[in-house]
């Protein structure tokens, strides 16, 4: 009877173990530099956007630290550190203080970063099964909301 015992337990802690490992592997690393494919990309003003934008991740557990560089009308740096768990962090763009705050939603990253004057931006982060790929949503309010959705490819 013992020793069913001592089986059923070693098999019930392989399950959890296994299920464990399997839950924590569901979110990408996002660990990289990313630059866009402005071919692959659309945004919703196709006059006005940006030529280039590079994302330069570096994720070690659910801790971020991002810059993100956009060049339109000039070169724009932002860094970026936060968490995503939810919690709002103070970050500065160009002098002037964000409110960044970020949660995975299944494997898609979700950041949230509010400007002074109510701007919000809400960049949803999706990576390729093959790690090759990044796909960002990009939801702002210019006058209506409008989305862009921006690919980026990983150098």
């Amino acid at each position: 009877m013992e020793k069913i015992s001592v089986r059923s337990a070693t098999i019930a802690l392989t399950f959890c173990l296994c299920t464990f490992f399997a839950a924590a592997q569901t979110k990408p690393n996002l660990t990289g530099t990313w630059k866009m494919n402005s071919s692959k990309s659309a945004f919703e003003n196709a006059n006005n956007h940006p030529s280039e934008i590079t994302i330069k991740f570096d994720q070690k557990d659910s801790s971020f630290t991002e810059l993100l560089t956009v060049t339109e009308n000039g070169e724009h740096k932002m860094d970026l550190k936060y968490t995503a768990d939810g919690k709002e962090t103070t970050n500065q763009f160009e002098n002037h203080p964000v409110q960044t705050s970020a949660s995975w939603e299944g494997e898609t990253l979700v950041i949230e970063v509010k400007f002074e004057q109510d701007k919000l931006f809400i960049r949803k982060i999706t990576i390729s099964s093959d790690g090759k790929t990044m796909t960002m949503t990009v939801h702002h309010g210019k006058g209506e909301n409008a989305s862009d959705t921006v690919v980026l490819e990983k150098q």
